[in-house]
């Protein structure tokens, strides 16, 4: 191919490239902006067929400098992506519950309080817990607690530290999607959800008591329960929040309110899942660790207490502000 036919062929893509990049430099934003990566792979490889045709260094030097452009206007992108990530985590997400105080405590309580009120009854008297204990998660609890090396039964179940991990992504991000989708229907199901929770959770811990398995249960749960526990707890308010919108919408429509009410859960739903992912992370790698038990119970209490910090600290200027 002759150098006029290639320009012309692909003269019109490297003018719009052109023209987006400059009005990108101009206003800091441009409707087409997302055309720019696939453009710039386009370019890219033209840029090599030109020095390879030795089509004429004029034509060289006029690609070469369309993709530095662009090539930095993308680089400068996913810096401000790091930021915003950044700002979501150091301030968004723990101003967003702070503002959301009730809810966040609201579903604490139908959490916590069925958890410890049923740790508490199946103390006085053990059929409490099986009347939700079934035999078959008995023998799972029994398999993985009471053993001298509990984790190596679930080793030998999946396989590796890794397949351990993917199953807690894939379990416990499940559970906290349904706190959350739970929630539009009127609340309902987010109470539901976080109750039912808090219940099961009680009532599995008094059947450790029970079986006499505490070291085992508690050595391996302490690592990632701050993260993983008050990460559902948010779920469940992020849920109510859209459920609110439908049962009170105020002067809003219900579209309308629920449009607003999205954009306030958000970013609890983002830092909850977020929470429950890195909790699954902990509960693979760590918490299935043959690391001591005063490690894993020192990891444990820190994690508590700098989550708390973080959850009542965290972006408090920008509260003032």
């Amino acid at each position: 191919m002759k150098r006029n036919t290639f320009e012309k062929a692909n003269a019109a893509t490297w003018d719009e490239l052109d023209r987006i990049v400059g009005e990108i430099e101009k206003r800091r934003e441009s409707p087409d902006a997302a055309r720019v990566p696939g453009m710039l792979r386009q370019v890219c490889g033209d840029l090599a067929l030109t020095q390879q045709r030795m089509y004429g260094r004029r034509l060289s030097d006029r690609l070469n400098a369309l993709v530095i452009a662009a090539y930095g206007l993308m680089r400068r992108a996913s810096a401000r992506s790091g930021e915003r990530a950044l700002k979501f985590v150091t301030v968004t997400f723990p101003v967003t519950l702070r503002a959301e105080w009730r809810l966040f405590w609201l579903n604490m309580a139908l959490f916590w309080i069925p958890m410890f009120a049923f740790i508490a009854a199946a103390h006085f008297d053990p059929r409490w817990i099986f009347a939700i204990v079934t035999p078959s998660m008995q023998a799972d609890m029994d398999k993985m607690y009471s053993a001298a090396a509990p984790i190596e039964a679930l080793r030998t179940k999946y396989g590796s530290d890794f397949m351990m991990w993917a199953f807690y992504i894939q379990n416990n991000v499940s559970i906290g999607f349904r706190i959350f989708a739970g929630g539009v229907l009127l609340t309902l199901g987010a109470i539901f959800f976080v109750g039912y929770n808090g219940l099961l959770i009680g009532a599995v811990t008094g059947y450790i008591h029970y079986a006499g398995h505490t070291e085992n249960f508690y050595r391996f749960v302490v690592g990632h329960s701050s993260l993983e526990l008050i990460g559902f707890i948010i779920c469940g308010a992020a849920g109510m929040r859209l459920g609110l919108a439908i049962l009170k919408p105020g002067r809003l429509t219900r579209r309308d309110a629920m449009r607003v009410a999205g954009r306030r859960a958000l970013p609890l739903l983002t830092g909850g899942s977020l929470m429950i992912f890195l909790a699954a992370f902990v509960e693979g790698f760590w918490s299935a660790s043959h690391a001591p038990p005063v490690a894993k119970y020192t990891v444990g209490i820190t994690l508590w207490v700098l989550l708390t910090l973080y959850l009542l600290l965290a972006g408090r200027n920008s509260d003032a502000a």
